[in-house]
């Protein structure tokens, strides 16, 4: 950024949010540190909100200060009340009904309407952003939640240079890993943002490529614009074992068994059901590792959740936590044998970062994101090769690789953001 340069970060979807983890976490970091470059570089940074009839202003530090003191209570306003019905799990259901009942276009017009009303009732109060020639306007939030390019195309149209952040485009490649309606709703989303916007930057080399390949098969009327990759920091996770951390936590993965960990939300793509079939079949054989498992459940995987919770082997080789804390996760980290990352679809893989920047060793499906990733204390397999994984534990069980390669240096958010300023910058020149 350089002095007297405006721009203007997109927090509409994390300003809902109460919860600091995925995408809305993100956001979080780089609001903090794209802010702290403005402030040093003489720079004009503004949050802004999405309305029906364009952009506001929005007075994020005190806003997130209060939802953050407000964590795990419900937002009481009418406004609030409505957001959290149509976001709920009884809206899921009756999306899921409506799918047999009407065809995808009418409800491709009633989550343009809903979701339009909606983010626009949240942000009624604050004032239209002041955009003029020259800005930057960074959509960088989970924006296919709300239909984002119509106050995008209104801040170009005032000469403002519109920058998208994509994370991966798992709904067009893998849409059984989504709730039914978003791979159309994300297909929309992107292809109108592409058309409305003056770079694309993504958190991985392997996003873009694969944005890239999508392209060039043919999927959008419009080339891309220029893009780019970044790498997202994660804060330095550090603590020692003096932590607050359950005695279950400590007592599970204490003694000479072997006991590996995953941890990640529990989703389709995380692939956590074929982890569980690997681990008992090694219990069947007469192993004796263990495996914690730790992620936040999600609605996708209830019938995964229910099989943890309820499998014989749970607090005995297997223990399932759905609220681990930091301290618990780092506590975790190190002392695990080694981190199990089986996903088959990811933007970036964040988990695999924080485990080897602590030294933990990892053993990670063959991901395009992982193999860039990957430095010498990595162990890939093939993703569509379970009996691969099983052999890789089977492995570190007898033989810890902890110790053999030196931790991997930290991925900072400063370091991150500052890349990100210089990314766009360099994609917006004329």
């Amino acid at each position: 950024m350089k002095q007297g340069a405006r721009w203007w970060f997109d927090v509409s979807y994390t300003q809902t949010e109460t919860g600091n983890i995925g995408i809305t976490r993100t956001v979080r970091r780089l609001y903090e540190e794209l802010n702290g470059i403005a402030s040093v570089r003489g720079a004009d940074f503004q949050p802004v909100v999405f309305h029906d009839h364009g952009y506001r202003h929005v007075d994020w530090p005190r806003h997130a200060a209060e939802r953050m003191a407000g964590r795990g209570k419900k937002d009481q306003t009418a406004a609030g009340k409505v957001f959290s019905w149509v976001t709920g799990p009884g809206m899921r259901k009756l999306v899921l009904l409506s799918l047999w009942l009407f065809p995808w276009s009418l409800l491709y017009w009633f989550w343009r309407w809903s979701s339009g009303l909606l983010f626009s009732l949240r942000s009624r109060e604050y004032a239209p952003a002041s955009f003029q020639p020259g800005d930057v306007l960074f959509i960088a939030d989970a924006s296919w939640n709300y239909p984002v390019w119509v106050a995008a195309k209104m801040a170009r149209d005032h000469g403002v240079r519109v920058v998208l952040l994509v994370y991966d485009i798992m709904p067009l490649r893998h849409p059984e890993f989504c709730f039914a309606l978003v791979p159309y709703i994300f297909r929309t989303w992107l292809l109108k943002m592409i058309s409305c916007s003056d770079a694309i930057v993504c958190i991985s080399h392997a996003t873009e490529l694969d944005l890239l390949s999508w392209a060039k098969e043919g999927h959008g009327a419009q080339p891309l614009p220029p893009t780019g990759c970044f790498y997202l920091g994660c804060d330095p996770v550090t603590g020692s074992d003096n932590a607050v951390v359950r005695e279950s936590i400590r007592h599970f993965m204490s003694g000479d068994t072997p006991c590996f960990a995953a941890i990640g939300s529990i989703e389709p793509k995380k692939n956590y059901g074929v982890l569980l079939a690997v681990f008992e079949r090694l219990w069947a054989a007469g192993h004796v590792q263990r495996l914690v498992l730790a992620g936040r459940p999600a609605a996708e995987c209830k019938e995964l959740v229910q099989a943890l919770v309820r499998h014989t082997e749970q607090g005995n080789r297997l223990l399932t936590l759905f609220d681990a804390t930091d301290a618990e996760i780092i506590y975790m980290y190190n002392n695990a044998r080694a981190l199990l990352f089986p996903s088959l679809a990811e933007g970036f893989g964040l988990p695999l970062v924080e485990a080897r920047t602590l030294g933990c060793p990892v053993i990670a499906s063959d991901l395009p994101v992982f193999v860039e990733l990957s430095d010498s204390g990595v162990t890939l397999f093939d993703r569509f090769a379970p009996e691969q994984l099983e052999a890789t534990i089977v492995e570190q069980s007898l033989a810890s690789k902890r110790g053999l390669s030196e931790p991997m240096p930290d991925f900072t958010w400063a370091n991150s953001a500052k890349a990100c300023v210089d990314l766009i910058e360099r994609l917006l020149l004329p």
